[in-house]
């Protein structure tokens, strides 16, 4: 009985180590499918990255990168090319200008309204007068 026992956890090895290496190939085959096949960049992420770098200066250009940024990930995934870390850099700088934008609108308002006096409409109705 011994025998029986051990040839049939032998088996049962065996079996359990041919199912863990097809696994494996499995695995590999999934991370190389996802690899690039090209050594070209995709040229939309790039455009992404610079319109983001130039759209923390001008909000305009920060729209710009991010719909070019989008357009980079569309074209990496179907072309697989290389330059995703381009074209996801691209759109948090432009997200980045927007919202600096944003905040030098707000707090510009802020700084103006505060540098106006109060009472000003009063001030004014007397120049008029006189």
């Amino acid at each position: 009985m011994p025998d029986a026992n051990q040839n049939k956890l032998r088996n049962d090895f065996q079996q359990y180590r041919s199912v863990q290496s097809q696994g494996q190939g499995l695995e590999k085959q999934q991370h190389q499918q996802f690899q690039p096949k090209s050594n070209f960049h995709s040229e939309m992420s790039f455009v992404s990255l610079a319109l983001g770098v130039l759209g923390l200066i001008m909000p305009l250009f920060s729209t710009l990168a991010i719909v070019t940024g989008i357009a980079g990930f569309i074209q990496i995934h179907r072309i697989e090319l290389k330059g995703r870390w381009m074209a996801l850099t691209g759109i948090i700088l432009g997200v980045l200008g927007i919202i600096l934008f944003l905040l030098a609108i707000l707090f510009g308002i802020e700084f103006v309204q505060s540098m106006i006096p109060t009472g000003s409409e009063e001030m004014l109705a007397k120049m008029m007068t006189n």
